[in-house]
Order: C-alpha cells, then sequence, then structure tokens
C-alpha cells in the first residue's frame, strides 16, 4: 500500500495525529448499505410482526445492558429486566431517592440500576424520535451525556473509588486514563469535538460515524461516561443516514459478546493513533448485528415447528432450533441423563417419520436437522459467504445457526 492510501481526516491538535487507510478496511459503505437495504425488503416481506416487536424490544434492552456492561456493571440481565419493565410502565426509578430520604447507606447494585434506567430510558426514548445530522451539536453531545448520567453523583461519598460524573459538562481535568493510554489536554476538547462533528456531517457514511465513535472516545470529553455516549451517538447518525431504520440491530450487544476484542482494538487505535484497528472491528460488529437478525427470525419460525410437538419430541429437538444441523451423537448428547438412549432412538424415529426432522447419512454418521424451509436460511447462508471473504473472524454461533 503506497502513502497515497493513508488520510488524516483531521486538522487540530491532537486529532491531526491520527491516520485511515480505507483500501485495509473489510467492508466499504456501499456494502454495508446493501446488507441493510436487503435487511429492510426481509422485514417487509418475510419478517412476522409479532416476531419483529420482539426484535425491537430485545434490541433495546440488550443493546442498553450491552452499554450497562462496558462501564463495569454488576447488574446480571435478569435484573436489568427487572429495571427495564418500569421503563416499558412508564414509571421512575425511585428507589435511590427513597434511600437518599430514610438516610440508609448505598451500594454498588444501587449505583448499576440507577446507571442502567438512565440508559435503557435515553436510548429507548431517542430510539423513537426522528433524529438528523443537523442536530448533532457541542451541546447535544452534553445534553445526552447529562441525561445518561442523571443523578449518579449523588455515589460520590458512597462507594470506593467513585469517579465523578460531572453531568453534562466536559472535563476540567488531565486525570484520565484507560489503560496505557493518556487522552489530550482537557483544554484540547472543545475544539477537538468541534472538528470531529464538522467531519461526520459533511458526506456522512457508516465508515465516517465510525471514526467518529473511535476519535470521541479518544479525546475522553468528559471525565467518565465516555463509552455509552459514544455508543449512543454512533447508534443515532447511523440511522440518521438511513440505516437500521426499524431499529432491530445494535451493535453495542457485539461489543460486549466480544469485549476482549472491543478493548483490544479499541486501544490499539488509541495509542498507535491508527483508526484502521477498532474502525474495522465495528464494521465488522455492524455486518454480524445483520445477520443476527435474520439468525433470530430463524430461530423463531424453527422453535415455533418444535414447540408444536409432543413434550418428549419437543426436548429431543430443542438443541436443532439454534444448530443447522447435529451428529446423532451430539444431540444425544444434549439429552443424556433425561431420556434413555431406546427411548432417544424411538422418538428421534416418530420425528423423521412426521417430518418433522431430516436426517442426512454421511459415512457411518448421521445428521439431523428440521424440516424447515425458509428465506432466512438462504439469506444467512449467503451472506456468511460473503463475509467469510471479508472478515477475519465470524463466531462460532452465526456458522452453526
Amino acid at each position: 500500500m503506497n502513502k497515497k492510501s493513508l488520510i488524516r481526516p483531521f486538522k487540530t491538535a491532537f486529532l491531526k495525529d491520527f491516520i485511515l487507510a480505507p483500501p485495509l478496511l473489510p467492508l466499504q459503505d456501499q456494502e454495508i448499505f446493501q446488507m441493510d437495504q436487503e435487511l429492510s425488503s426481509y422485514e417487509q416481506i418475510f419478517l412476522n410482526p409479532e416476531v419483529e416487536r420482539h426484535l425491537i424490544t430485545r434490541n433495546e434492552l440488550l443493546a442498553s445492558f450491552a452499554i450497562s456492561k462496558a462501564e463495569i456493571s454488576t447488574l446480571t440481565l435478569a435484573e436489568a429486566q427487572g429495571v427495564y419493565d418500569l421503563i416499558l410502565n412508564n414509571q421512575e426509578y425511585h428507589f435511590v431517592a427513597e434511600k437518599l430520604k430514610k438516610g440508609l447507606k448505598f451500594t454498588q447494585k444501587d449505583h448499576d440500576q440507577l446507571e442502567f434506567f438512565n440508559i435503557a430510558k435515553t436510548f429507548r426514548l431517542l430510539s423513537r424520535q426522528p433524529f438528523t445530522l443537523n442536530e448533532l451539536t457541542p451541546e447535544y453531545i452534553k445534553k445526552l451525556h447529562q441525561r445518561l448520567t442523571q443523578g449518579l453523583d449523588v455515589f460520590k461519598n458512597q462507594l470506593p473509588e467513585f469517579e465523578l460524573y460531572q453531568s453534562g459538562r466536559w472535563r476540567d481535568n488531565n486525570l484520565i486514563r484507560v489503560g496505557t493510554y493518556t487522552p489530550p489536554d482537557f483544554s484540547l476538547v472543545p475544539e477537538g469535538v468541534q472538528e470531529l462533528i464538522e467531519y461526520v456531517r459533511k458526506d456522512t457514511t457508516p465508515t465516517k460515524i465510525v471514526v467518529f465513535h473511535t476519535v470521541l472516545y479518544a479525546l475522553h470529553p468528559f471525565a467518565n461516561g465516555n463509552k455509552r455516549v459514544s455508543r449512543i451517538l454512533e447508534h443515532l447518525l447511523l440511522r440518521a443516514i438511513g440505516l437500521n431504520k426499524k431499529n432491530l440491530y445494535s451493535t453495542s450487544y457485539y461489543y460486549h459478546q466480544e469485549k476482549l476484542r472491543y478493548y483490544k482494538y479499541l486501544l490499539y487505535s488509541l495509542e498507535r493513533k491508527n483508526l484502521n484497528h477498532f474502525v474495522a472491528f465495528v464494521l465488522e460488529a455492524l455486518s454480524l448485528s445483520m445477520v443476527s437478525v435474520i439468525s433470530l427470525s430463524l430461530q423463531s419460525k424453527r422453535n415455533d415447528l418444535v414447540g408444536a410437538q409432543s413434550e418428549e419430541i419437543k426436548m429431543i429437538l430443542k438443541p436443532l432450533v439454534k444448530r443447522h444441523e447435529l451428529q446423532f451423537k451430539h444431540l444425544f448428547r444434549k439429552i443424556r441423563g433425561k431420556m434413555a438412549r431406546q427411548t432417544f432412538v424411538n422418538y428421534l424415529q416418530q420425528a423423521v417419520h412426521l417430518r418433522v426432522v431430516k436426517k442426512r447419512p454421511q459415512g457411518r454418521s448421521i445428521y439431523y436437522r428440521l424440516n424447515i424451509q425458509s428465506e432466512e436460511q438462504k439469506t444467512l447462508s449467503r451472506w456468511l459467504k460473503f463475509l467469510d471473504h471479508k472478515l477475519q473472524y465470524i463466531p462460532d454461533e452465526l456458522r452453526q445457526i
């Protein structure tokens, strides 16, 4: 690659040191748009409305949960669901205020629940409102931070090693460290944010939005809470250019699933001032998050097929909801201890006779899969074949579906 392929997108102090090499990125902007357009067509023609509503609600919950877990939250998904139910029922989170009135001591769990409530409420609200690129201003970003961190500084004297949020204000010191990375002097934040906004608002593309996410975090404009601001802005900006119109997917949950790789590539980009490391990872996350929508829809159809069977057949076929095909010994291993082998064989043969299951001999082995023909399976196979040539990594659970 020659030097002409390298781009320095920015001019202001600190930002001007970052480089980008677009030819080395795994996916191009048009390919991202094409996948999203195909997903939109699929949603319009094939996606069951009930499944669609479930996917949207699930996406809001899991994206919010993932954003909170990026901040080292102690919440389990079940606990997050309990807080999320308050939002679904238009209720406020009063437990911290009630403890404060009674003079009770706060716990880390109290903090994490309020933090999640702020994130989930903000994510749900903003995902349901139209957002345009013209709305992206320094004040909008500060207001977003204020929404996400509202009330959290009450824990200042209650929790050990608590870092103040200074809700809605740019950081005013240089105490921040992210691993071995040191953000720029706090005095550079306002000018850096302004240039970054101007950069992403001009000829906006998915790649430029991902660069915005990376560099905003590199600036570290706030004392605390930068990851959640960067992730939600990424989500809003992608939707502002026409991607993910139905809010069916989000990169944030993929970041949570691949947390070690997320931090690895983020730190690579920050320390080396090379945007390609993290931008490539986010493009991977974006494409595979779209694949996951098709995967979940396929699982839903398989689940409906299995759910219509007897309890015994339902039990032995459940592993095939998340797996395209399983060899006999692996299928039986999933049920071992719950059913005798011969009983298992009898019910499996019954499922084959009922044409619920297809079996495929290969050498001395026999493989089984659910007998269902769907547009999802075709799309999934084609997309994975395409991405196999683009990405260095695809999770096994997506390959096996």
